[in-house]
């Protein structure tokens, strides 16, 4: 399993963040969509939107790889003009529910300046939006709470993803000051869900944990174990 450990609180505390990713897979076609299913690790979809989506990618065209082709929900940011994110989640055969979360922010022309894949940030010299910390100006509103994102449809195995949240100013409704701790698989495969990856200092927004439902659940390509 991959839930958060009992540290997190003082990892938050202390502003201690890292993240692991790894793997590769050869990318699909942008024209015909993406898919998802042939996408395997956090380092498979980084090497492919690196290769097919660099920055100054134009909107429609990202929307038509992972919405029109790729069948991802659509979701725009509630308050942050020119972000938006694509969710595709995948059935592990009931001992996972995988999300990807592809997230863009965009400028004034529509050109995208970073990507993030699960909440980490996909370029090095694009326009990163800045990690939401723990603030000495925030101590008497900031909150860190144990969260759980339930996913029942993963019957088998992980049925709720538990994770710590950060919110500056204590109100659940204001997404933008906050930041999550939490962990999951590196690989979308039931058979060998690879190693743990931490999620420090992530956007839930952007990240696994988001309580965004995506219009479907897919299941799993493959043959289950």
């Amino acid at each position: 399993m991959f839930l958060t450990s009992g540290c997190v609180g003082q990892a938050f505390a202390l502003g201690l963040f890292c993240a692991v990713l790894g793997g590769f897979v050869s990318p699909s076609s942008a024209q015909s969509g993406i898919d998802f299913h042939s996408v395997v690790t956090l380092q498979d979809m980084r090497q492919l939107i690196m290769t097919q989506f660099p920055l100054g990618t134009d909107r429609q065209t990202l929307r038509n790889a992972f919405v029109d082709g790729g069948k991802a929900t659509l979701r725009e940011h509630p308050s942050r003009k020119g972000s938006e994110k694509y969710l595709y989640d995948i059935n592990l055969c009931r001992i996972y529910v995988w999300r990807w979360n592809i997230s863009a922010d965009f400028d004034a022309n529509g050109r995208l300046q970073q990507a993030y894949i699960n909440g980490f940030a996909v370029f090095p010299d694009g326009i990163t939006v800045p990690p939401v910390a723990p603030d000495a100006a925030h101590q008497a509103t900031q909150k860190i709470s144990e969260m759980q994102r339930p996913r029942p449809e993963a019957d088998r195995g992980e049925k709720s993803l538990a994770y710590m949240l950060l919110d500056l100013d204590g109100n659940p409704a204001t997404i933008e000051d906050q930041s999550l701790l939490g962990t999951g698989p590196s690989r979308a495969d039931p058979g060998n869900l690879g190693k743990t990856v931490n999620y420090d200092n992530v956007d839930p927004w952007r990240s696994i944990f988001d309580p965004d439902a995506a219009d479907f659940i897919a299941p799993y390509a493959g043959n289950c174990p």
